[in-house]
């Protein structure tokens, strides 16, 4: 005879009621607890998962909270500003900085760097110090030049909404004769 489970009918888990236990076990045997979601929604859940907590709703707090991240965020020409402002090393990267990135058959950095869904290859470098400032000067060009303008036409845009209507944001780069080049 295995225990009996816990009897969490009426029980308020986040935003969720359980209502009453399933016949379905997940494969540790937990319970499922069919509940009612503040929102309306109907949806079985484990009772580990509710008592641990990993379930607050049906789906439907997620889906609000995304919204609200992205209303919170300037998304503008496809440009994240504030992932731009707080932007950080990926955890993968090898080289130690972001956008450098060592050759395998060689001790040479490769830098590139990333603007609007596109990759801008910036150089090759022998010495790794040089391959990093090239980066820096580079997120100084695009990346800081963008946050900066974008914080100019943004105050523009609110003192006067039918200009910014008027004159769209505009900071294009392109890549010349081998160099990266910025247009307003």
């Amino acid at each position: 005879m295995g225990r009996r489970p816990t009897d969490l009918s009426g029980r308020k888990f986040g935003m969720l009621t359980a209502k009453y236990a399933t016949e379905k076990r997940d494969k540790r045997g937990s319970v499922y607890w069919h509940c009612v979601c503040d929102c309306g929604n109907e949806v079985d859940v484990t009772a580990a998962g509710l008592v641990h907590g990993n379930y607050q709703s049906c789906g439907c707090l997620q889906k609000k909270n995304r919204h609200e991240i992205a209303q919170r965020r300037h998304l503008v020409d496809g440009t994240c500003v504030e992932v731009l402002e707080k932007r950080k090393s990926r955890k993968d990267n090898m080289s130690g900085f972001r956008g450098v990135f060592q050759l395998k058959n060689c001790n040479r950095y490769r830098v590139d760097i990333g603007f609007k869904g596109k990759r801008y290859y910036v150089g090759l470098f022998d010495n790794y110090d040089e391959a990093v400032q090239a980066r820096l000067a580079a997120e100084n060009l695009i990346h800081n030049g963008f946050i900066q303008k974008w914080k100019e036409w943004n105050e523009k845009e609110k003192e006067d909404p039918k200009w910014g209507e008027e004159h769209p944001l505009v900071f294009d780069v392109k890549k010349e004769d081998g160099e990266i080049r910025v247009r307003v």
